[in-house]
């Protein structure tokens, strides 16, 4: 069951519809039953604002995206109508849960490793409720792979959730030099 803060921070978002609230708490449980290590407070922060609405197809290319910037998950209702919400759901929580500032997982504001983010997230998604037919990410993760045997997942794992790309360059940088 979803932790406390998570429950409150939804009940007071009056922006979401009691439908995408209980969808919601089921992702978040799964979430916690694989990664209980993870602290959740930034993900209940942000969801006592989220905003979900339906954005242009040329604004959204994806069936829904985050707006770390704005708080919003952005849907193509065109795309969405035809995909695993489940999924793009699932990807868009854990774009929240890392969110630090403006920024998710190893996203920064220079989009260093933009692409490197989408693959883990969608990584960890597939990890968490399945992979879909039309994976808009498959050469993203074919690189976190390729990356994550030379500097481990370890180090991937824990600068996607502290958002943290000094440390994956670093370590590239390192394994460079071995």
């Amino acid at each position: 069951m979803a932790n406390v803060k998570i429950n409150e921070s939804l009940e007071s978002n009056n922006n979401i519809t009691k439908e995408v609230k209980d969808n919601i708490i089921q992702l978040v449980d799964i979430f916690e039953k694989n990664f209980p290590e993870i602290n959740l407070d930034n993900l209940a922060q942000r969801l006592r604002t989220l905003i979900i609405k339906r954005e242009s197809k040329y604004l959204v290319k994806l069936p829904c995206e985050y707006n770390a910037f704005k708080n919003e998950i952005g849907v193509n209702k065109g795309k969405f109508e035809g995909c695993e919400a489940k999924h793009w759901i699932m990807h868009c929580l854990l774009q929240m849960i890392t969110a630090k500032e403006n920024y998710s997982g190893f996203d920064n504001a220079d989009n260093t490793l933009i692409a490197m983010n989408e693959g883990y997230t969608e990584i960890l998604t597939n990890y968490l409720v399945g992979d879909v037919d039309n994976n808009f990410f498959t050469d993203e993760i074919i690189i976190v792979n390729l990356i994550s045997k030379v500097i481990g997942n370890d180090i991937l794992f824990n600068a996607y959730f502290n958002n943290d790309t000094e440390s994956v360059l670093r370590a590239m940088i390192e394994a460079e030099v071995k």
